[in-house]
């Protein structure tokens, strides 16, 4: 243990004198490069301490003192927050195409999986991502897509209700190993990691977060490969099964097409993309919604009445005429402590510490 920690110390060390040294070198070079106002830095970490533990409210309240633009620096990366919606609007819709690649977080530089390469979610607006949004808003958003699976939900929700009670009755736990890999990945690229802030220590990954996003990865492809190696199975078996009935028959048939763009290495990213960015997403919401109905017993016995007019099971198609509950979902996707007088086009979780946002002052 000491001879790690002393190795890691060394490292550090090692790591803030070539940043040092090659801080100094960027300043002789840039000369007298203008950047918009800031708080004071300090050597090396630069502001990333004065973020503190809840850096929305510290980028709210250094907004009144440096004005709706302005700059940080944390670690060797410098950072421009905006904190105005009209400078947001000149950013993100005049000058989209200069803002709309992402930082690709250390996190997703995993070993062997290039998950970042292919993603729909990190890639730069290149030809290929193109490919896979349209994809994607072709094959898996379209009402048609979505009215003609519906009946598929449905048997899978009921499924997923039989399997939960045969595990209470039987007094066995749920197997909800899925679900903590879709969480572990989703934690660890939020969470703050130091090889972000100093790149010259991903050689080390001192927190150990890429080891833990491989193990992820490697989970979860392999739960992905099984069902895609079992579905193609299945389609070359049979010539009824080669129907299209959900969104990996129709990814199978187009890799079945000549010239196509589509690989199966793209099928698995977008199968992650999706259950990544949909179950922790969707399943914070139907938490808040139901931590709200708690809270407030009247307004979930008003809920329960509506409800209980329906005729039989509730179904999807029966959401349309419960208003009341889509005022729940609506009031579950609202913050109550953010100002949202103002729309910047940008997704906020309630209560949740975000780490640069535009705010407004």
């Amino acid at each position: 243990m000491e001879y790690r920690f002393l190795l890691l110390l060394i490292s550090f060390t090692w790591a803030c004198l070539h940043v040092l040294i090659a801080s100094i070198q960027l300043r002789r070079k840039s000369g007298r490069t203008v950047l918009p106002p800031g708080p004071r830095q300090l050597p090396i970490i630069g502001n990333i301490l004065a973020l503190g533990d809840k850096p929305h409210r510290t980028l709210a309240h250094l907004s009144r003192t440096y004005g709706p633009l302005m700059t940080l620096k944390l670690g060797t990366i410098t950072t421009i927050v905006v904190s105005s919606p009209d400078i947001a609007k000149e950013a993100l819709q005049k000058h989209d195409q200069a803002f709309c690649s992402r930082t690709v977080p250390d996190a997703l530089h995993v070993q062997h999986y290039n998950f970042h390469k292919n993603t729909m979610i990190w890639l730069p607006a290149s030809t290929h991502w193109k490919f896979l949004r349209k994809l994607a808003a072709t094959q898996m958003f379209t009402s048609q897509r979505l009215d003609a699976s519906q009946a598929l939900r449905g048997k899978k929700v009921q499924e997923l209700l039989e399997y939960v009670h045969e595990n209470c009755n039987s007094g066995q736990a749920v197997d909800i190993e899925f679900s903590d890999l879709v969480f572990g990945v989703m934690e660890h690229i939020g969470k703050p990691n130091i090889a972000n802030y100093f790149p010259v220590l991903r050689l080390v990954d001192p927190q150990g977060v890429r080891r833990k996003m491989n193990n992820y990865f490697k989970r979860l492809l392999q739960i992905f490969d099984s069902i895609i190696n079992e579905r193609t199975r299945l389609r070359s078996s049979s010539v009824a099964s080669k129907a299209c009935h959900d969104v990996l028959d129709a990814l199978l048939i187009l890799v079945e097409e000549e010239n196509t763009e589509l690989s199966f290495t793209d099928i698995q990213v977008l199968l992650l993309d999706m259950f990544i960015a949909g179950t922790d997403t969707t399943s914070c919401t139907v938490e808040w919604a139901m931590t709200e109905l708690l809270l407030n017993p009247d307004k979930l016995v008003k809920a329960k009445n509506e409800l209980q007019e329906v005729d039989g099971p509730v179904q999807e198609s029966d959401i349309s005429r419960c208003p009341y509950l889509q005022a729940i979902i609506a009031d579950g996707l609202t913050p109550e402590d953010i100002d949202m007088s103002e729309t910047f086009g940008i997704t906020l979780h309630k209560r949740e510490p975000l780490r640069a946002i535009p705010m407004k002052t």
